[in-house]
């Protein structure tokens, strides 16, 4: 039996309050931005990016290819080197027009998508139609487009928006549809409305689908603002790959395309990274 100093004491400093205490309340550890998963990640995907360049330049160097054929990323990324403001310019025209036709896209997809779902009658009538527009490609689209709205910065933006709309309809569709049945039960014996059951469970559960939608249709955007610089462009990405195609010149080419790889794969991550953030709770599922 523990002696009554002992006792005590041990009382004593179980009522003691912790140090932070003392300094004014608990010390909170600060969240961290990027777990050492996600680093590890990243330094994984560098890695493998490197990797595919260095693979990349070997070829070049072992097969020897006429510079009008091919060309290495060390000539590609001197050309960045050489003209930093000309494909700046050019790289900030076509991520405008990216992100605007993936704005219009998003906001259009998931409206539609909602459509679908919550009217039957809508469904039945419009989604056989949207699948048969889905198999046109966008491609043949452009130069409509271009005859509505002219050769400057909404034609591209819509096309974008074209290439975007489609994976976010399909992917907000299944996911509102996709609600576990014992949720929607729930809601009809608490005799939730239907603006509450579409705020506080539907969309919550359809979130992680509609965000998977999104990083698919970022990255369209991007391939959909050049295909409209393609048809019909002076400035953008895509207007310095159909120059440089012109003038035989690769170095140029090559460059605008790791450009656009970089563009695209920066949104992706972007949007995967806001999605993280915002459905915390799939990622404590996994």
């Amino acid at each position: 039996m523990a002696s009554p100093e002992v006792s005590e004491v041990g009382s004593d400093s179980l009522r003691q309050p912790p140090p932070e205490a003392a300094l004014g309340g608990p010390v909170r550890s600060k969240p961290r931005m990027f777990s050492r998963d996600s680093i590890a990640v990243g330094a994984k995907a560098v890695a493998g990016i490197v990797g595919l360049f260095v693979v990349w330049q070997l070829v070049v160097i072992i097969f020897s290819p006429p510079e009008y054929l091919a060309v290495g990323p060390i000539s590609a990324f001197d050309e960045l080197i050489k003209r930093p403001d000309y494909f700046a310019i050019n790289t900030w025209v076509t991520l405008q027009e990216a992100l605007a036709g993936f704005a219009l896209g998003t906001a259009l997809g998931v409206l539609c998508g909602a459509v679908l779902h919550y009217s039957p009658t809508v469904r039945s009538f419009l989604y056989p139609a949207l699948i048969a527009i889905d198999t046109i490609p966008k491609v043949a689209l452009a130069p409509l487009f271009i005859v509505w709205f002219g050769f400057g910065f909404e034609s591209k933006a819509f096309v974008a928006m074209a290439i975007a709309f489609f994976p976010l309809v399909i992917n907000t569709y299944d996911g509102l549809s996709s609600v576990p049945h014992e949720l929607q039960e729930l809601a009809r014996i608490n005799k939730a409305s239907p603006w509450k059951k579409m705020t506080k469970i539907d969309f919550i559960y359809a979130i992680p689908s509609i965000f998977s939608g999104a990083k698919i249709s970022i990255s369209l955007a991007v391939g959909g603002a050049v295909v409209g610089e393609f048809i019909a462009g002076s400035k953008g990405l895509g207007y310095v790959i159909l120059l440089a195609n012109s003038q035989v010149d690769l170095p140029s080419m090559f460059a605008a395309f790791i450009v656009l790889a970089a563009i695209a794969l920066a949104l992706f991550f972007i949007v995967d990274f806001a999605g993280r953030k915002l459905v915390p709770w799939k990622n404590h599922a996994k």
